[in-house]
């Protein structure tokens, strides 16, 4: 019997024991809270997106065509490469809590250099100004709307003011074996190229030359878009006329204007038009908002006059090598009849 209590008195005193340490252990600490930084509803919302950054500002409106770049001639935004690469951003990003309420350390975050404003078909605007990267590294500080506090966040897109760098100044795309023909117009006259069949190559000894042209304006992207009534693009001259032929039946004409430089010894600029025989298009809209600027290589790939297509690229003279001889240079024994100045 004592050996049984004893055993029983052991157990208790065990549960009990293990009881203490469970009730005495030190609570683990919490993570973080995250919720997210903007709520689903007001992305699906959004109308109107404006980003200020780098002493820069632009709109970017949602309408019926779809996003477009409000200071940059209304032309269509990029939205590849700049606005869903930011949309997702902003969904993706959590708001961690408070960081800090102290006026003096808000002001050291930079909080008004880069502000991104979201405005909903109602009206409703919400604010997000980024600041610097919180200490840990985590992601940039962050204020919503107009709130006396700085939260934690895990954003770390990258923000541009400057309208250029938002509007798609692509004006055409295709693969180049998907150009079945090449037509090149000049005031010296003209010459075109035909693919057999899809894969080939140009035939005859410009073949080649043909192949680069295609390759250069397979992609047309301008340098820039000016108001239609720009005075430099009013004065430009038709240097080359370029039809693509493609297999599935549809045609695109490249013209390219040369505009007189303004400054001797400075290079001039040239314009491009794109027009495609598909009037849906996009080329067809934007060439009605804007004159584009094209792109120096753009321009350098084509020919300015048949006689230069024909005479092909030119390469430079090597120049002559000199052979050095070791030793002091040998004398010069002239005629006496001949006199050295």
């Amino acid at each position: 019997m004592r050996n049984k209590t004893l055993l029983i008195a052991t157990l208790l005193m065990g549960v009990g024991a293990l009881v203490t340490v469970r009730l005495t252990r030190e609570a683990p600490t919490d993570a973080p809270v995250r919720k997210p930084l903007v709520a689903a509803a007001v992305l699906d919302a959004v109308r109107t997106v404006t980003i200020k950054a780098n002493n820069k500002s632009v709109m970017l409106v949602k309408g019926e065509a779809g996003w477009t770049v409000k200071e940059k001639l209304n032309l269509p935004a990029d939205l590849e490469n700049r606005l869903l690469p930011l949309m997702r951003g902003l969904q993706k990003a959590g708001d961690f809590g408070l960081l800090t309420a102290n006026p003096k350390r808000l002001e050291k975050l930079g909080l008004t250099d880069s502000v991104v404003t979201l405005t909903t078909a109602d009206g409703k605007a919400t604010t997000l100004a980024f600041g610097k990267q919180t200490e840990d590294g985590l992601g940039a500080s962050a204020r919503l709307n107009d709130e006396k506090h700085a939260i934690r966040t895990d954003f770390t897109g990258y923000l541009e003011g400057d309208p250029a760098a938002w509007a798609d100044l692509t004006l055409f795309s295709a693969k180049p074996a998907e150009i079945k023909s090449l037509k090149l117009e000049w005031k010296d006259g003209q010459v075109s190229f035909a693919r057999k069949e899809v894969g080939a190559l140009f035939e005859g000894k410009e073949g080649a030359a043909a192949e680069d042209i295609v390759a250069a304006l397979a992609t047309i992207r301008a340098a820039d878009a000016l108001p239609k009534d720009d005075k430099e693009a009013a004065g430009a001259r038709r240097t080359a006329r370029i039809t693509l032929g493609l297999f599935d039946g549809a045609s695109v004409v490249v013209t390219l204007d040369s505009a007189t430089a303004a400054k001797p010894g400075e290079a001039a600029r040239a314009f491009v038009t794109v027009t495609h025989s598909d009037p849906k298009h996009q080329a067809n809209a934007v060439t009605k908002l804007a004159t584009f600027v094209a792109v120096p290589w753009m321009v350098e790939q084509v020919p300015p006059s048949l006689a230069d297509f024909r005479k092909g690229p030119v390469s430079a003279e090597p120049a002559p090598q000199t052979i050095q001889i070791p030793g002091p240079a040998p004398a010069i024994i002239t005629s006496p009849d001949i006199k050295v100045k």
